[in-house]
């Protein structure tokens, strides 16, 4: 798979302009993470000095706050990354990168680098504003040798001041054809065409349908949704009621819905936007869903 933009940067390695703060966007699992372990590993290819990562972890708030813990989820995250840089799969809706990882982030800047040091910042819109601001003084001075490499799914997200610091860089949409390359070559068999219709221009969405046997689901929205669609919003809530309840299933079962249903995109985005930020459970949004449906079918 060939990235436009990771032959750019490269040359400007070469010509020595390569950025010391880089911000890659674009929807997850088309390549971002990729573009950066592949940079990073071109700009640390002659130091003593391993790459760096940040990455949002979940778990209890001391998980996030004790150096240890940090130090082992997020080199256990990263080890997933660099094996796989497209699943999606890895980093959950409740991670955050919090105060507490920042600061041991900063930790790193405290000796002198042995050559170029490259920290790798993925999700960086998983930060509040008090975390995005520990870095502000750092992204203000990078330390010498010093190139930080951020992902982000928008950079719209993130405070002007980190964007107003950073050279920007959008990942595209993926082809089918290329989300099929990079299936195989992650030892994924070719992918149906739902499967790919789905993913909607990403090889990660497309690896956790897979892996999530998004096939098998696709049969049930169709029959929930032509219960709902009838008018019998009862006999659909009951339907569902054997769909698994965790958050990536009922996410995958809202988003093959709005497929299913251009007409109620609009709804079934919002639930599916309530469901993610847990201001709705997946049985809610579920019964909601099948409600609304049922009624603008009467």
């Amino acid at each position: 798979m060939q990235y436009p933009v990771l032959d750019a940067l490269k040359a400007a390695y070469e010509q020595e302009r390569f950025p010391q703060m880089l911000l890659l966007d674009g929807q997850a699992g088309t390549g971002k993470k990729f573009v950066a372990i592949e940079l990073a590993k071109m700009l640390c290819e002659h130091s003593s000095e391993p790459v760096i990562w940040l990455t949002p972890i979940d778990g209890k708030a001391e998980d996030r706050d004790t150096p240890t813990k940090i130090d082992f989820k997020v080199a256990e995250l990263s080890q997933k990354f660099m094996q796989n840089p497209y699943h999606i799969g890895y980093i959950t809706e409740s991670a955050i990168i919090s105060v507490g990882m920042v600061e041991h982030l900063l930790k790193n800047f405290e000796l002198k680098a042995g050559g170029n040091r490259a920290v790798i910042i993925t999700n960086v819109d998983s930060m509040n504003e008090i975390s995005a601001n520990k870095l502000l003084k750092t992204f203000e001075e990078v330390p010498p040798n010093t190139y930080f490499i951020l992902t982000a799914n928008s950079r719209y997200s993130l405070l002007p001041t980190i964007r107003s610091r950073s050279t920007s860089f959008s990942i595209p949409f993926l082809k089918k054809s290329e989300i099929t390359e990079i299936l195989k070559s992650y030892g994924y068999g070719t992918p149906a065409e739902d499967v790919l219709e789905f993913a909607s221009g990403s090889a990660g969405k497309a690896m956790l349908a897979i892996d999530s046997n998004y096939s098998v689901l696709r049969e049930k929205i169709r029959v929930y949704a032509d219960y709902a669609l009838k008018g019998d919003a009862s006999e659909a809530i009951l339907y569902a009621q054997e769909v698994e309840k965790d958050i990536n299933t009922v996410a995958f079962f809202l988003e093959g819905l709005a497929l299913q249903c251009p007409a109620h995109i609009h709804s079934i985005n919002f639930l599916l936007q309530a469901v993610l930020s847990k201001k709705f459970t997946a049985e809610h949004a579920i019964q909601n869903m099948a409600l609304r449906l049922a009624q603008k079918a009467i």
